[in-house]
């Protein structure tokens, strides 16, 4: 087992916590919200020492213990989504072990852990989420919530006020979101990001980005805009639960994926709406020509598997990704060295282009669920990634 270090207060800002890193230091604003990673003299000036040694095949950038940690509490709902990355249903309602869960948050918050994304089915027990999120917060854990918002009212908004942020799953507007998820759903999540925002001081969208809605993501920015939702995560569409079967005529197309960057950065400008791509996006970053440097003082990360995050399942199984179907082990081996090792250690010796990329430490090879879905290979690179198509089409 890991001896994972303590977070402690850093004095100067205000509530802000620190966690020492083999680079340094983690330091979690309070105000204004956000993770920043500082070298090591500078985490010195700030009172943090005891610097971790670095896990074996970790990139420079890796922390000593994950920042997030996405839970599944459940499976049972009754939205249905086409492309349920989680493949949940109807009639899936298990009894919940909330021991187990808390036995969870408390390791998590043995490890230094800062955020929990809490969630799962949309029918899953609410009372069961608001309890666990108020674990989170006895533990110093800083909860978050994703929901497609069809059940929520004043009342459940109120309540929710426990998740420090409630984003609200909405891949478009009217036929756009029906053609995304596979149901007319449209006008009961849009009133409950109403409800939301009249309600919590935090709320955001999520929105998987297709082939479908590609087109149309201006009018989700322009909504977002009117309604004054200040952010929103864009996440790519992957080939993972029911999502498997639609990847093919979902996935965006090459010309697509060339311009999203350019194309997110022009609406996140013209609608004043701050924009976090989801890792598996990092590979159109980096061939947008940006200065490598400067992105990685930025803070952008391509996979993070098992490093930057990890994710637990509702039987308790444990996964680099929350994308990832195949867990390596039990959530009662988190801390144990070693467990992520095909993610950690892809660097070490990568493939071609990757292995001459300028990115290569900043990137890490794209989203390897997307390459094994594609190609047949998790070793093999991101296939959608703008520097590898060119690579591939020369020739070389």
């Amino acid at each position: 087992m890991i001896p994972f270090v303590k977070l402690q207060a850093v004095g100067r800002f205000g509530k802000s916590m620190a966690r020492a890193e083999p680079f340094g230091a983690t330091i979690a604003f309070h105000k204004p919200e956000m993770l920043v990673m500082v070298d090591r003299a500078m985490a010195l000036q700030l009172g943090v020492a005891d610097f971790p040694a670095p896990q074996p095949g970790s990139c420079a950038t890796d922390p000593h213990a994950p920042y997030e940690a996405h839970l599944t509490v459940g499976r049972n709902c009754s939205v249905g989504c086409s492309a349920c990355y989680i493949d949940a249903g109807q009639g899936r309602r298990g009894p919940v072990d909330i021991s187990k869960w808390e036995a969870i948050l408390e390791r998590l918050a043995q490890m230094g852990v800062f955020h929990v994304a809490i969630g799962g089915g949309e029918d899953d027990e609410l009372e069961d989420l608001i309890h666990l999120a108020s674990k989170a917060r006895q533990l110093g854990l800083t909860p978050n919530l994703t929901t497609a918002a069809w059940n929520v009212t004043p009342a459940v908004a109120k309540r929710l006020g426990v998740f420090h942020r409630v984003h609200v799953s909405m891949d478009g507007l009217g036929d756009t979101y029906r053609q995304m998820r596979g149901h007319d759903g449209f006008a009961r999540a849009h009133t409950g990001l109403e409800i939301l925002k009249a309600y919590h001081p935090h709320v955001g969208v999520n929105c998987v980005v297709g082939r479908r809605n590609y087109e149309e993501l201006e009018e989700l920015f322009s909504l977002l805009h009117g309604l004054k939702i200040s952010e929103v995560e864009l996440l790519r569409f992957k080939p993972t639960g029911r999502g498997r079967a639609l990847f093919d005529s979902m996935d965006l197309s090459h010309d697509q994926y060339d311009h999203l960057v350019k194309k997110v950065l022009k609406l996140a400008f013209r609608y004043r709406v701050r924009v976090r791509l989801d890792c598996s996006f990092t590979p159109m970053v980096c061939a947008g020509g940006y200065d490598p440097s400067v992105l990685a003082k930025l803070g952008v990360a391509g996979c993070v598997a098992g490093s930057w995050l990890v994710s637990i399942d509702p039987e308790g199984g444990l996964s680099g990704c929350s994308f990832d179907s195949e867990p390596v082990g039990s959530w009662t081996d988190l801390g144990k060295p070693g467990l992520f090792a095909k993610f950690s250690n892809w660097t070490n010796d990568p493939p071609m282009p990757c292995g001459d990329c300028a990115f290569l430490d900043i990137c890490r090879g794209g989203c390897h669920l997307v390459a094994r879905h594609v190609t047949g290979d998790f070793e093999a690179p991101d296939p959608s990634c703008p520097i590898v198509r060119r690579w591939s089409e020369s020739g070389r």
